[in-house]
């Protein structure tokens, strides 16, 4: 990334990045460095052999520059650079623009999406590099700005995080030596063409963290190219933790909703940002502008409105807008809408800017299953006249957030799915400028709420507290957090059973108004451990049993209705809906895990043939599968000649004598199953007597 002399006279900007180790190029100090190139077209023919054969250990590439341009070596440099076992990374050489707060992000993300399109940043290479060279007139707080939508894009997209490429002069005069993008977490490539040591770092020794790569010359002599080449170095052995990681799988999952950006009247143009998502990655984005009422309800989509920017006509005055965006990951596609606009207005109006958080947003509350928290908006530049809130759930670490469904009020009150992990809230400001969010800290560790001492028989669940109830024998407890059981219904829990389920272990858990599915599911465990080798079922309709699943922890798959897991000392059972529980004794006759979900059907499974001996009686043999545990009834059409258990599904032998045939008839042979919960099934075999 340099303009030599003739590329300063060309207009030309050349970058690329390889590993190199090579101490007659490199000054005082590098031995304790990976070394490395950054390459385009410039370089021409590249023979990466010859490179990876002097030690170097990663390269950089240009890929793009602007909205429209594609370096075309870029492929080139990635299979020789990869072949040859160099960590590869992709660069986009920045063309900033824009006028205003819209444009500008507009260019941001154009120039994102060009980017991402062309380089393809795969698992096991560098993260993308932003280099910025020139400013495209903008001033240090508009780029900023422009820098930062960019950034924002590509994580939105891939979820990493990218590189940033500058000189300390640059970075100084063009950005107001910001330490913003180091304090984001953003790593910076610094360019310092310098025989010493180190190099100078700008925003305060980028925050503190330094620098993670380092553009030392413009010229260094590599063999492999033909002319010299940009020498860089990482500030470490090997640049490899910084690759990027397996993407994640599974649907988009929205995390910090769409906002918009822009001065909201006619003729002036607004840019959606695509908001935050977690889940599956990569991902890309489609938009849909809907005109709503001047409240922001009643939206309709606006024919042709699906770039991620949008002009209000006047047929738009007095109309708020929305945004919704679609995330498409390789396993579906989910979407957000961002908060209303404020209603357009007509293009005389005046000025506005969008809202900027001074303090951001706070929470309070304890973060106790149950309790509610609630939330201060913080404070706000650009006068905004409405806040939006959402709440989300993130992993312990306060990362990996994904918004709670329905949760958009200024309060939340926290739930047993909330337990183990923290919460934080995102507020989106609208203003006549646009909108912006900002989230909060996240909380602590949510905690489970206390349970109290268990209630023999009954008890009514109660608004914010957790609730037990024992057997009046005590052989069985079941507990539950707050939200799990609606408030006001009555739980119950009574001790029985009937066979074949083992004595003393059969339970009925009843729940007052619900009839399937509970917000959050139960937990019921034994006081005593359940016989050595039984298998533990639940019945829905005290007829059909079905053996309990186990599970990884105390969360229930969607769409489960019971499972068990063990915490190493006692076996929980984690209850979905109202049910029956008991256990069987296993490999006997009605063990559930025996018994086949549907019916017991019977299949042939190889040859029937029928001999007459000499008594005159007909032996039939043939074998049959058996899907369930089933007691088979043989014999013909209307009778029965004989019976067996079936103890274990599979293949079985069938083999009947019957009396009494005429010869060159045609029978049917009959050969029924019902399993132990009296659900039948048969199968007729016709042969002709012998």
């Amino acid at each position: 990334m340099r303009f030599a002399s003739l590329e300063r006279a060309l207009g030309v900007r050349i970058l690329a990045a390889f590993a190199v180790a090579c101490a007659l190029a490199a000054p005082a100090g590098a031995a304790t460095y990976a070394n490395g190139v950054d390459v385009s077209h410039y370089q021409g023919l590249i023979n990466w052999t010859q490179v990876a054969a002097k030690s170097y250990r990663f390269t950089f590439a240009k890929a793009t520059e602007g909205t429209t341009l594609v370096d075309a070596t870029y492929p080139v440099n990635r299979a020789g650079a990869e072949g040859m076992g160099l960590r590869f990374g992709a660069y986009h050489f920045g063309r900033p623009s824009g006028t205003g707060p819209a444009t500008i992000v507009a260019s941001a993300i154009a120039q994102a999406d060009h980017f991402i399109s062309v380089a393809q940043p795969q698992p096991g290479e560098l993260p993308p590099v932003l280099d910025l060279e020139t400013s495209g007139g903008l001033t240090p707080t508009l780029l900023v700005q422009w820098t930062q939508a960019w950034l924002d894009e590509v994580k939105a997209r891939t979820g990493v995080s990218g590189f940033v490429y500058a000189s300390p002069n640059f970075w100084k005069a063009k950005l107001g030596n910001t330490s913003a993008f180091a304090l984001g977490g953003y790593r910076l490539w610094v360019a310092h063409w310098t025989k010493s040591g180190a190099p100078l770092v700008p925003a305060g020794n980028w925050g503190g963290l330094g620098w993670t790569f380092w553009q030392w010359t413009d010229c260094a002599s590599v063999p492999g190219f033909i002319n010299c080449v940009d020498g860089d170095r990482y500030a470490g052995l090997d640049p490899g933790p910084l690759a990027i990681g397996p993407y994640a799988s599974g649907v988009p999952l929205g995390s910090v909703p769409p906002t918009i950006v822009g001065a909201v009247k006619t003729g002036s143009l607004l840019t959606a940002v695509p908001g935050t998502w977690s889940g599956g990655k990569p991902v890309s984005f489609t938009y849909q502008w809907q005109q709503c009422d001047a409240a922001g309800s009643n939206c309709t989509p606006i024919s042709g409105a699906t770039a991620d920017s949008y002009k209000p006509t006047t047929a738009d005055t007095g109309h708020a807008l929305i945004v919704t965006v679609t995330a498409q990951s390789a396993s579906g596609g989910a979407a957000t809408a961002s908060a209303p606009t404020v209603a357009v207005g007509s293009s005389g109006s005046g000025s506005a800017t969008r809202p900027v958080a001074t303090t951001l947003p706070s929470i309070a509350g304890t973060t106790v299953a149950g309790q509610q928290l609630s939330s201060s908006v913080g404070t706000w530049t650009g006068s905004p006249t409405a806040f939006v809130y959402q709440w989300r759930r993130c992993d312990p670490s306060g990362g990996s957030c994904a918004a709670i469904a329905g949760a958009t009020q200024s309060t939340y009150s926290l739930t047993p799915g909330d337990i183990g992990a923290t919460v934080s809230l995102v507020v989106t400001a609208t203003s006549a400028g646009g909108s912006q969010t900002a989230a909060t800290a996240p909380t602590g560790l949510v905690a489970p709420a206390p349970v109290p001492a268990a209630v023999p028989g009954t008890l009514v669940a109660a608004p914010g507290q957790a609730g037990a109830v024992v057997t009046t024998d005590g052989r069985a407890q079941v507990t539950w957090q707050p939200g799990a059981v609606p408030d006001g219904s009555t739980v119950t829990l009574v001790p029985g059973e009937r066979a074949p389920a083992l004595k003393g272990t059969g339970v009925v858990v009843g729940i007052s108004g619900v009839a399937t599915t509970l917000p959050w599911p139960i937990d019921l465990t034994y006081a005593n451990a359940l016989p050595a080798g039984s298998v533990l079922a639940y019945s829905l309709n005290n007829t059909v049993w079905h053996a309990l699943g186990t599970l990884a922890g105390p969360t229930l798959p969607a769409g489960a209705v019971a499972g068990t897991y063990n915490d190493g000392t006692t076996l929980h059972v984690i209850i979905g809906q109202p049910l029956r529980v008991a256990a069987f004794a296993a490999g006997r006759w009605g063990d559930p895990s025996l018994v086949a979900e549907g019916l017991p059907t019977v299949y042939r499974n190889g040859p029937l043939t029928a001999k007459r001996l000499r008594d005159g009686s007909v032996v039939v043999r043939t074998r049959v599968s058996v899907a369930s545990q089933a007691h088979l009834f043989v014999g013909l059409a209307g009778g029965v000649s004989k019976e067996s258990l079936v103890l274990h599904p599979g293949t079985v032998p069938v083999v009947v004598r019957i009396r009494h045939l005429k010869r060159g008839v045609t029978v049917r042979l009959r050969v029924a199953a019902v399993d132990p919960f009296k659900r039948r099934a048969a199968l007729l075999l016709a042969f002709r007597v012998p």
